[in-house]
């Protein structure tokens, strides 16, 4: 059924209210279309509508000077679908005469139909196509906006004869613009008749200084214009040397050009602002945002007020190149605060760094002020052996209170880790940890919370923490408690003391009780000395470096990988040594099944081995850097005392005919595996009279310890004096641990026996024997 268009305009804004898609085209000559998901009931059509300039080319404009044409393209169901021919496509407009008149055309084997449209010379601004098909299943209808371009209309510039000159913009001043300076544009817009265009036009104007934002332009584009007649500012910011300027007459082809041309500013100082970061990564080892491998170096230029100077050139260069260390771009251009960047790129060698900025005095000399960053350091990144610590928290100690006999006691661990350099190692280097008793944390990073039971606070560089649990196990997986030494093992030898069994300030050998081992790893470099400090290491350099096995975790203290000894895998591997060592393990960093001790040959590891070394006198070969810290499960069912005089004799506190007065007397105190008591335990003494204490006046308090053997108090006195035979007193010592009930023991004291005066005595003393 074909529908005239007249009939069929009520149905078109019906088919908007419901359309499922509109598209729509406005600049760039695009087209337009509208259609309804598909159904089964009949054909959907896709409206594309098209305007084509004199030369076939779309276009959203349609000129005055003669009419355009209207393409309209139907398609089924989509812009990409069949094309539907003898189809009725009525066309309307707001704006210009259709052609044919009826307004309606038939869509030819390409779905196509042509329609024509002319708009009156005197008529501008812009208007609407709206085209339109019926099909069995209902209306569709497309869209295209379109402006008027208004033929006959000239841009250009009349010049002081009075002479028209066209395509052109009047520029004062004609010469070199100060930077900062005004330029006036001028222009004016005439009309067929070569007269003063008196229609409301619209003139934009553009160039790279203004689309930069480096220059400005008053008023702002685009400008107004109702009498033909324009007259801007140019205002010349950051942009130096010629800048091409466009100006445009909105709706039609007309234009005009000019160029301005821009002076540097004269500078009279360069300030450095920052660098971001201030350490880089070697290049190729960077990854995230706290390993990159450039950083951006900042400078100001100012004029002699010390106020911002844009538009000023200035220069890069670095101090050094070594390694192909570089600095981009070479110059650059100050932008409208004054500031210029350059990014300095790592190369290959751990350096120190600064960036040298370069430019015109500014006072005619043809000198150049200069000035040089805040150093850069160019460094691995990664933590060297002699650089990488473990430690517990601050307080706490390494003997862990009742860490033998109660689970979920803690200790916070913290790992701290330097480059060559000593500088923190960035955020996000990761450490891995394994202990052999208890449990731990697996692993943490650099700079970051490992969690609120750890640390609320963000750790300080190159630190980051882990948490320590007491739990099972306890004792070697393989031996159990057989091999464990106490101080009442049958076996029992304490060289500094003559007894068989007791608290010994020696270590009783293996295997220790309640000693763990905690090991933590990282990816880093072996550490060398630098002495030229260049950041590398130099040939002459190549024997001044500690080497490096595969770390392993040494459980029973003896600085040696036990099972992969030849004594711990031979005859002797039921050595009390090999026993101890038999659970410890390493960590395979090159995956190759098997401990290695790298030293065949014995040859530096690490990136500051430059790439001319590596494979001659060093490898450019990472290793895994570590450290450990050892705690111990205090057994703290039972504290055991030691006392002993000034010879060497052990005092008993069980029989009573000791004298404790006038000796110096050592105490020794530990748990049952000769293990010291934790931090903050408290040893105090009193004296039951007639006995006092000449020293300690005050009770002794127990810092962070480490170290195998009983804990010693010597320097221990006992006075007092009695006139009664044979009175004694007592010594009493007290141990305190936080958080737990005193333990005491006791010595029986005899002072010394003084008489009384005898009245019948000349002397005034009793004879006889003292006790």
């Amino acid at each position: 059924m074909i529908t005239g268009f007249a009939s069929l305009t009520g149905r078109l804004l019906l088919a908007f209210a419901f359309v499922f898609t509109v598209t729509a085209c406005g600049g760039g000559g695009g087209g337009g279309g509208s259609f309804v998901p598909p159904t089964d009931e009949g054909e959907v059509f896709f409206l594309d509508v098209t305007l084509l300039d004199e030369n076939g080319n779309p276009t959203d404009t349609i000129a005055t000077s003669a009419p355009t044409t209207v393409r309209v393209k139907v398609t089924r169901n989509g812009p990409n679908g069949r094309v539907i021919a003898d189809v009725v496509v009525t066309l309307q407009t707001d704006l210009g005469t259709i052609t044919p008149a009826s307004g309606s055309a038939l869509t030819d084997a390409n779905g196509i139909a042509n329609f024509s449209v002319q708009v009156d010379p005197s008529t501008g601004g812009a208007g609407t196509l709206l085209a339109g098909a019926d099909s069995e299943t209902g209306s569709f209808v497309g869209e295209f906006n379109f402006q008027v371009g208004v033929s006959g209309r000239r841009l250009g510039f009349i010049d002081e004869g009075g002479t028209f000159i066209e395509n052109e913009i009047s520029i004062e001043p004609d010469m070199l613009l100060a930077s900062q300076a005004i330029a006036q544009l001028s222009f004016v817009v005439l009309d067929e008749n070569g007269q003063f265009d008196s229609e409301p036009q619209s003139i934009s104007i553009d160039s790279g200084c203004l689309a930069s934002g480096q220059s400005t332009l008053e008023p702002e584009s685009p400008i107004l214009v109702g009498d033909g007649r324009i007259v801007a500012s140019y205002i010349a910011g950051g942009c130096v040397g010629n800048d091409q300027i466009t100006a445009s007459l909105i709706g039609s082809t007309a234009q005009a050009f000019g160029t301005v041309s821009i002076a540097s500013a004269a500078a009279n100082s360069l300030t450095f602002v920052s660098a971001e970061p201030t350490t880089i990564v070697l290049r190729g080892t960077g990854g995230g945002p706290d390993r990159l491998e450039s950083s951006t170096v900042t400078f100001m230029v100012v004029d002699r007020n010390n106020s911002p100077l844009s538009g000023v050139q200035v220069g890069f260069d670095l101090t050094t190149n070594v390694g192909g260390l570089s600095i981009s771009p070479a110059s650059a251009i100050s932008d409208s605060m004054g500031m210029v960047s350059a990014s300095v790129v790592s190369g290959d060698v751990p350096t120190v760094v600064r960036v040298i900025a370069s430019s015109p005095s500014g006072d005619g000399s043809g000198q150049e002020v200069s000035t040089v960053s805040d150093v850069l350091t160019v460094t691995t990144g990664l933590p060297d052996q002699n650089s990488i610590s473990l430690g517990v928290e601050a307080g706490s100690g390494f003997i862990v209170e009742n860490g033998f006999n109660i689970n979920g006691i803690e200790r916070i661990l913290t790992v701290n880790m330097a480059d060559t350099f000593n500088n923190p190692v960035p955020n996000g280097t990761a450490a891995v940890f394994t202990t052999e008793y208890g449990s731990i944390d697996p692993s943490c990073q650099t700079g970051i919370s490992n969690g609120e039971r750890v640390a609320t606070n963000t750790p300080a560089p190159g630190q980051c923490s882990v948490l320590w649990t007491s739990g099972a196990p306890r004792f070697p997986t393989l031996t159990g408690a057989e091999f464990i030494r106490t101080i009442f093992s049958d076996d029992y030898d304490c060289p500094s003391l003559n007894v068989s069994s007791g608290p010994c300030p020696d270590d009783l050998g293996f295997t220790r009780g309640g000693r763990l081992t905690i090991l933590v790893t990282a990816v880093g470099n072996e550490s060398f000395v630098d002495r030229n400090g260049n950041g590398i290491m130099d040939e002459d350099e190549r024997f001044l470096f500690e080497n490096l096995s595969e770390a392993w975790r040494d459980d029973n203290e003896d600085d040696i990988y036990n099972p992969a000894t030849a004594e711990c895998q031979g005859p002797e591997s039921d050595s009390r040594q090999c026993i101890a060592g038999q659970e410890e393990i390493f960590t395979d960093f090159n995956d190759n099944g098997r401990f290695d001790l790298n030293n065949n040959p014995p040859i530096f590891n690490g990136l500051q081995c430059p790439p001319e070394g590596d494979g001659v006198w060093c490898e450019r070969r990472l290793i895994n850097v570590r450290a450990s810290a050892v705690l111990t499960l205090s057994d703290s069912s039972e504290w055991y005392f030691s006392l002993f005089n000034e010879n060497g004799g052990f005092v008993n506190p069980d029989t009573g005919d000791v004298r404790l007065t006038g000796n110096d007397y050592t105490l020794y105190v530990s748990d049952l595996f000769n293990n010291p008591p934790p931090a903050g335990t408290t040893i105090s003494f009193s004296a039951v009279e007639p006995c006092e204490i000449v020293s300690p006046t005050s009770g002794i308090e127990i810092g962070v310890l480490s170290a195998t053997g009983a804990f010693e108090i010597p320097g221990i006195e006992v006075g007092g004096t009695t006139d009664i035979r044979d009175e004694e007193g007592r010594l009493e010592i007290t141990l305190t641990q936080p958080d737990s009930n005193p333990v005491s023991v006791f010595y029986d004291c005899i002072p010394e026996f003084i008489p009384p005066p005898d009245p019948n005595d000349p002397d005034g003393l009793v004879t006889g024997p003292g006790p």
